[in-house]
């Protein structure tokens, strides 16, 4: 039964995207993560600037003065003002390296810490879709254990009927009864083929859903080990303590406090806003020409920088109280969502375990009207074979055991369905895959 349960579960789109879910929530904490690395950014740039004429960055003449004396020749004097060239091919090479030193205790650590419990809250949705599934998987098989029990009941009441259509059949060949005995027999006896076509096809129904939420191929047989007559163990009563397992264990209550706390978390990272950013950069620059060299000249030169920035927008401080406010209100809708869900809990809990012990009261009942049934369709069919009975009597006896059959299966598959829901609303399906 359990693997049938962990097939469901493999076999299950909603788990399987879960999973998925998971694995993308996963992403984006890695991406928060990557997020506390300092930014470095690379860039190689060329530039073809149009020719001109440049004007002249000295309009007037320079003579050079300072002769040595005693010379002959007179001093030497510029023939026209002084320009530079201009150089039409630019390249440059630039690294920056920053560190957003406010971001990393105001916006980075909070970014990440919403991120994390993103990924616990998608988690334990998995979990969720994989007990939901793994319960589906339960009552599924639990429901083919039904139609199968259920078929062999109909196979004996009708082998019964087919065994009293044939005494009845003997009785009337020696004139022992009247036709109106022997078509009655008929009669039920064509009824208990009928229960038998509808047993199976009731078994067909249940196998082919089976088979579809587990994905088996119709070359694959079903087995089971576990019947309708196999023993159940003893369960706790106490209903505080399946409640008090439900809170501690029940993945949907895990899961919105996670994402409760992801939601303060993001209002933080909005309010980071309210105050200026602080940074510290280094940037590196090889160029030909450098800018900061003058004049320019068509050579390659390495010039470096550092220094301090502080950032601040104002204007963004309305919208940051906008978003944290919307994080705030959401986190307080989870809340309130969580505190619902444990109300909802705590009927739903006590609901399944009142199921499960009159599930139980029943198979004892069943038990004894099996018992009972049983015994008195053996005493009426002597007292028939004996004609101190009537076919009336033998009629009412199949009946009432075929009923009694019926209600002592129903009663086995109903306490093993109650008792996976309780398992489920207590969290037992849950807890062996939590995050």
């Amino acid at each position: 039964m359990e693997s049938s349960a962990d097939r469901a579960v493999r076999a299950s789109y909603e788990a399987a995207a879960a999973r998925s879910a998971g694995r993308s929530a996963q992403a984006r904490v890695d991406d928060a993560s990557y997020a506390f690395l300092p930014r470095l950014g690379l860039s190689a740039r060329y530039v073809r600037l149009s020719d001109f004429t440049p004007s002249p960055l000295f309009p007037f003449a320079i003579a050079a003065t300072g002769a040595p004396t005693g010379t002959v020749s007179p001093p030497t004097v510029s023939t026209g003002p002084v320009s530079i060239a201009p150089i039409l091919d630019s390249y440059a090479l630039d690294a920056t390296l920053t560190l957003p030193v406010s971001d990393y205790v105001l916006r980075l650590a909070r970014g990440l810490q919403a991120a994390k419990h993103g990924r616990d809250a998608v988690e334990w949705d998995s979990v969720v879709a994989a007990a939901r599934a793994r319960l589906a998987g339960k009552i599924s098989f639990y429901e083919w254990i039904r139609a199968n029990a259920s078929v062999d009941a109909a196979q004996r009441s009708l082998a019964e009927a087919r065994a009293h259509l044939a005494d009845v059949k003997n009785q009337f060949g020696q004139g022992n009864t009247s036709r109106a005995d022997v078509l009655r027999v008929d009669s039920a006896a064509a009824s208990a083929e009928a229960a038998l076509a509808e047993a199976g096809a009731q078994r067909a129904t249940a196998e082919a859903r089976l088979r579809t939420l587990l994905h088996l191929p119709e070359a694959e047989p079903l087995s089971t080990r576990d019947g309708v007559s196999a023993p159940l163990g003893l369960i706790a009563q106490n209903e505080a303590e399946w409640l008090s397992e439900a809170y501690r264990t029940r993945a949907e209550l895990h899961g919105l406090d996670a994402a409760e706390s992801s939601a303060r978390a993001q209002a933080g990272v909005a309010r980071a806003a309210y105050v200026p950013t602080a940074g510290v950069f280094a940037n590196a620059t090889y160029a030909n020409p450098n800018p900061r060299y003058f004049p320019p000249e068509a050579a390659w030169h390495a010039t470096w920088a550092v220094g301090v920035s502080v950032t601040w927008t104002p204007t963004d401080i309305p919208g940051a109280l906008a978003g944290a406010t919307e994080a705030e209100a959401r986190g307080d809708a989870l809340a309130a969502q969580r505190n619902a869900l444990r109300d909802t809990l705590a009927v739903e809990v006590v609901q399944h375990l009142e199921s499960v012990l009159g599930a139980e009261a029943k198979i004892a009942a069943t038990e004894k009207q099996l018992e009972s049934a049983s015994e008195a369709y053996r005493v009426t069919r002597s007292l028939y074979a004996n004609a101190r009975a009537t076919t009336s009597n033998v009629l009412d006896a199949e009946a009432d055991l075929a009923r009694a059959r019926l209600a002592w299966v129903n009663a086995r598959v109903d306490v093993r369905v109650a008792r996976a829901r309780l398992e489920h609303a207590a969290g037992r399906d849950q807890s062996a895959a939590a995050p």
